[in-house]
């Protein structure tokens, strides 16, 4: 077995990810200046380095959001070159920029197109599934937050990464989209993230229909039955529409964000071990109007 391909692979996904970081870097300014304007604000004086989650949400930032990917994207491309059984020669360096399945032979801007769309419409569906009785626990995590802010984006339980955004990312690559696709589309992955969870007021008009934005996504961060069961799609709000989630009330701003749990533990590690605690019924229930899945 030859480790050399595996290696350059290892160093280009490290390369790729250094070029990026500034990229992520000029996103948290942007939206820290954006924060300035108070009267753009959603939730008026929230300043996001007043967080009083803040601490928790850089934990999950730093260990999920910059080392976590390093180590992340090889594990997939592993499982997925398990899926297609290829050798850990050439297949796997030439897989890195090709892919290797049904739509490796579309144009790159196809696959980029295909991999968007696709996966906002199946994070739709998996994103309900976590709001379901026997995994609301995993999710529930994300949804502590009291005060909701761009930071908030990271702040998901590593169960949930592994089932949610993995998975996808697997079954993307084990159709044919190549791993250069998906590092291609990180940019966007961070800022459509940020976007949604910012402290600002925008609604987007007609285009709220279309495509999520921050009032649209805060409602979901809301209290349970009070959007907290709603408005489940990361990019596409479309997928809401569609399907009978969308929800944003007029004349209104969401206020109150959080779990029905005032005791949910705030730390990162406490966090951690939560959904292994205690069993589903004794946590905090996920908001009602979700079919519990058993």
């Amino acid at each position: 077995m030859s480790w050399e391909a595996p290696t350059q692979l290892f160093s280009h996904i490290l390369t790729t990810y250094y070029h990026q970081i500034p990229i992520i870097i000029g996103l948290a300014v942007l939206f820290t200046i954006i924060h300035l304007f108070e009267s753009q604000q959603s939730s008026k004086g929230k300043a996001w380095w007043r967080n009083p989650g803040l601490f928790t949400d850089l934990s999950y930032a730093l260990i999920h959001g910059i080392v976590g990917p390093y180590f992340k994207l090889p594990a997939l491309i592993i499982a997925a070159s398990i899926l297609l059984h290829l050798s850990p020669g050439i297949d796997i360096a030439t897989y890195f920029s090709e892919g290797r399945g049904p739509l490796s032979g579309l144009p790159f801007w196809a696959q980029v197109a295909f991999y968007v769309i696709v996966t906002d419409f199946l994070h739709y569906w998996i994103h309900r599934l976590f709001h379901s009785a026997s995994m609301w626990r995993y999710h529930a995590i994300h949804h502590s937050a009291t005060q909701v802010d761009w930071t908030t984006a990271y702040r998901i339980h590593p169960v949930n990464v592994m089932l949610q955004s993995s998975a996808v990312s697997v079954l993307m690559m084990s159709l044919g989209i190549a791993p250069s696709v998906m590092l291609f589309t990180l940019p966007f992955d961070v800022l459509t993230a940020a976007w949604v969870h910012s402290n600002l007021k925008w609604d987007l008009g007609p285009l709220k229909y279309v495509i999520a934005g921050p009032v649209f996504h805060r409602w979901h961060h809301g209290m349970p039955g009070d959007g907290g069961d709603k408005n489940f799609a990361p990019t596409f709000s479309l997928w809401d529409y569609m399907f009978g989630t969308f929800y944003m009330p007029k004349g209104r701003l969401p206020e109150n964000f959080g779990t029905d749990d005032h005791h949910f533990p705030e730390g990162y590690f406490a966090q951690l071990v939560y959904p292994f605690k205690s069993k589903p019924a004794e946590q905090t229930a996920p908001p009602p109007g979700i079919v519990a899945a058993e």
